[in-house]
């Protein structure tokens, strides 16, 4: 009895990390408990390491929360981004914390979580190759799951046009507020597409990502780190730079 009562206890979170993690996320607390019952069924499966989940779970890990990843390279890049302490593994916080960028995160967390995917060597830039590199194995799943073909040479074409436009520095990386201004005008890199017009997605579903995209904007108005301008009859949205 005593030894199931010590193995219950280890497989519960002490209810004040929960109230801590709920607050610093949109998850309810049962939403977090919740989570909490997929990531311990999950590290169990490694008896030397039962309070992380390795990167071969990691897929497992999103899938049982409802989040499906099957290109390698989209998950890979998540994965680091998920693990915040460069371990190699990924504990119960930082599964919440990345959990909570992308299923329920504001733009700019959105916005800072694909840039870590599209950084791949966690340089804290992005490079052409790196960018065609994600956006590429996005596509062939996509495209495979239909059936049909992808041209690699209209993702190379549209980054080389991002990069043309972003790129302010002309040193052939993106920085973080290039990419962001990038985003302003390509919302689909959130989601790791190129153009919308470029991959030929459904009107239908085109119409839902604007929709998402303009709501992750208004958030970022009222956040304060975008501002929102008149011009010429269209409205422009810039990137407030830290003071």
């Amino acid at each position: 009895v005593e030894q199931n009562l010590q193995r219950e206890q280890k497989e519960s979170l002490p209810s004040k990390e929960i109230r801590t993690l709920a607050k610093k996320t949109p998850f309810t607390t049962k939403e977090v408990s919740d989570l909490f019952k997929i990531f311990k069924s999950l590290a169990a499966q490694t008896p030397s390491q039962p309070d992380v989940i390795l990167k071969s779970q990691f897929q497992g890990a999103l899938e049982e929360a409802g989040i499906n990843v099957k290109d390698n390279t989209r998950l890979i890049g998540l994965f680091t981004a998920f693990d915040k302490n460069e371990s190699g593994t990924i504990n119960f916080r930082e599964y919440v914390l990345g959990m909570s960028a992308c299923s329920k995160g504001t733009a700019r967390e959105k916005i800072s979580l694909s840039f870590q995917v599209y950084d791949v060597d966690n340089s804290g830039k992005i490079t052409q190759e790196e960018m065609v590199r994600v956006l590429t194995s996005v596509a062939k799943y996509e495209k495979g799951a239909k059936g049909e073909s992808l041209d690699p040479e209209v993702i190379k074409k549209f980054v080389a046009e991002v990069f043309e436009k972003y790129d302010q520095r002309k040193n052939n990386v993106l920085t973080y507020d290039e990419y962001m201004r990038a985003v302003m005008n390509h919302p689909d890199l959130v989601e790791y597409r190129s153009d919308i017009t470029l991959l030929g997605t459904e009107e239908s579903e085109a119409s839902e990502a604007k929709k998402a995209f303009d709501q992750w904007v208004e958030q970022g108005v009222k956040a304060g780190f975008l501002k929102a301008e008149e011009k010429d009859g269209a409205t422009i949205y810039s990137v407030i730079e830290p003071s």
